[in-house]
């Protein structure tokens, strides 16, 4: 295999961000390949059923970018399976993959089973929403109760450090080394300068980001 392969976790745009990396990737020349070992939507443009039909690889020829996976409910699709993810490996030279669900919400936690991380990801990026910032828990923060906190608490800085730590860098094992921390919608100074003061609360490193509305995607 000779792709670079980064998995996206948390929440707070996870999709937005692997459309922005493989955009990036593609003006730089490569080949990228987009894939989910959960569940993301169809994108419109892209898309290449998981049985790799003829012609395939039209769309590297003419954007540069795959988006591989199963047909699943809802207009979603899913992993791709071993054997055409391996393949999507050996003929890319970028993987991005999403490795979580956070239902839409800035925050999550993760459950038992999550994430789901190919074992040859060279980078994790785990993401948080900053728009989290003020609002009470159950309204932001997907699976609040594994962390057994109060939802009626509003988030501020300090909470929403704990939710990235506990709740995902704490849960990833040796992941964890691998791990930048991104903290997005950082959409304004007031949002830039919070989320400078969460990362430094953080035990691994991180960056903020931020996206044009137009350029965010949906779930």
């Amino acid at each position: 295999m000779t792709a670079a392969v980064y998995t996206y976790i948390g929440a707070g745009g996870k999709t937005t961000s692997i459309y922005s990396r493989a955009r990036q990737e593609q003006e730089a020349g490569r080949r990228v390949a987009v894939v989910t070992t959960t569940h993301m939507m169809r994108p419109d443009r892209w898309f290449v059923p998981a049985d790799l039909p003829a012609g395939w690889q039209d769309p590297w020829q003419r954007d540069g970018i795959v988006v591989v996976g199963q047909d699943g409910a809802d207009g979603k699709i899913t992993w791709p399976g071993d054997d055409v993810y391996f393949r999507l490996c050996t003929a890319a030279d970028v993987v991005l993959v999403e490795g979580d669900g956070s239902r839409r919400l800035p925050l999550k936690v993760m459950g038992p089973h999550e994430p789901v991380i190919p074992a040859n990801t060279c980078e994790v990026h785990c993401l948080a929403g900053l728009s989290a910032l003020g609002r009470p828990v159950r309204d932001v923060c997907f699976r609040w109760e594994l962390l057994n906190l109060d939802p009626e608490t509003v988030v501020t800085e300090r909470l929403l450090a704990y939710i990235v730590e506990a709740g995902c860098l704490a849960r990833i094992g040796d992941w964890k080394d691998k791990t930048t921390v991104v903290l997005n919608q950082a959409d304004d100074e007031a949002l830039c300068q919070a989320g400078k003061r969460i990362l430094k609360k953080l035990s691994r490193p991180g960056k903020l980001t931020a996206y044009p509305a137009e350029m965010r995607e949906s779930k």
